[in-house]
């Protein structure tokens, strides 16, 4: 009689994957969000990917050709996930609006992720075409192209800055100690509320229409 070996049982996953072998880079990425959110940025490696993913390290190579490959990938499904549609006939100051509170909405989402797109250079593949069709909505909602360009880029920091700090405070939210050390977390802890972003906003567009829109014509000679 033939001897019978005792079965190896697979990694969750590995099976399904071997038998379908319909590993796509949308698949890759997901993954990747997922392992992101759950471990953090610095839990983000191709090697546990591929353990997530039931796949062998390199087979992932096929769909991301390197680490910062994988991270571009994030931060475009990310802009995806931002679903900017431009409205009619809205002001500048409603599309800034409509815009930051995407990311803030993304920020919530995915806090340890969101990180990946605030932070990412402006000239990168994703990014770029981003940046340019949201520049084009502001000029169509009335701003000239320089105009456009320091909007955004003021509002770009503010919520960037912002929204990185809400994410890892909220990430490492811990309970506050007593006595004085209590009191003080107490007395700052509205200061990274998402109300306070909101807040914060508002004083930021009344500024920006004083100094370089609305204030700008009024000085004109």
């Amino acid at each position: 009689m033939a001897s019978r070996q005792a079965a190896v049982p697979a990694k969750p996953g590995s099976r399904a994957r071997t038998a379908r072998q319909t590993l796509t880079r949308r698949e890759v990425t997901d993954a990747a969000i997922a392992l992101v959110e759950r471990d953090g940025l610095d839990g983000l490696t191709m090697r546990r990917l591929a353990t997530e993913l039931g796949c062998a390290p390199m087979s992932l190579y096929t769909h991301v050709s390197s680490r910062d490959d994988l991270v571009d990938a994030i931060v475009e499904q990310l802009i995806e996930r931002l679903e900017l549609h431009e409205q009619p006939g809205e002001t500048w100051q409603q599309a800034v609006r409509r815009t930051l509170a995407s990311y803030r909405d993304l920020a919530v989402q995915v806090p340890h992720a969101f990180e990946l797109l605030a932070l990412a250079p402006y000239d990168t593949s994703p990014v770029a075409p981003h940046l340019a069709g949201v520049l084009a909505g502001l000029e169509h909602a009335g701003l000239t192209a320089d105009q456009a360009r320091q909007v955004l880029g003021i509002v770009d920091a503010y919520a960037s800055g912002f929204l990185v700090v809400w994410a890892r405070s909220h990430a490492a939210e811990r309970p506050s100690g007593a006595g004085v050390a209590a009191a003080s977390t107490a007395d700052v802890a509205g200061m990274r509320e998402l109300a306070t972003f909101d807040q914060g906003l508002e004083a930021l567009i009344a500024g920006l229409d004083a100094t370089l829109v609305s204030g700008a014509r009024a000085t004109d000679p």
